[in-house]
């Protein structure tokens, strides 16, 4: 995963400008917890929480079949977060909400002003 947030080839992450905790499950119990912060490009992925200091913008608890499936893009995040495969807290979606919302509404205004 670090490798392919620092290879800066998903130039969708660069607009969270945020720091994501994915706390990861193991039957049920929090094994471990991985942190990427995304606030500057190319951005870090590191084994544990965030520094001291530094705001928690979304935590993601995930079971760690799910993060491995999201990892290999054998699951898509938004279908994994609707159908309860994970569950986030925080406000990661809301940069990606707006965007869609946005292009959306061009999408209609351009289909009524043919």
């Amino acid at each position: 995963m670090s490798d392919e947030i620092s290879s800066g080839k998903h130039k969708s992450l660069e607009k969270i400008k945020g720091v994501v905790e994915f706390r990861i499950l193991l039957n049920g119990k929090q094994e471990c917890v991985w942190t990427i912060d995304l606030r500057n490009s190319p951005g870090k992925v590191f084994e544990g929480k965030c520094p001291a200091g530094i705001k928690v913008n979304s935590t993601v608890t995930i079971d760690d079949e799910q993060f491995v499936k999201l990892c290999l893009g054998e699951l898509d995040p938004i279908q994994g977060f609707m159908s309860r495969k994970f569950k986030v807290q925080g406000d990661i979606f809301d940069d990606a909400e707006t965007e869609y919302s946005a292009e959306r509404r061009a999408e209609k205004c351009s289909l009524i002003n043919f």
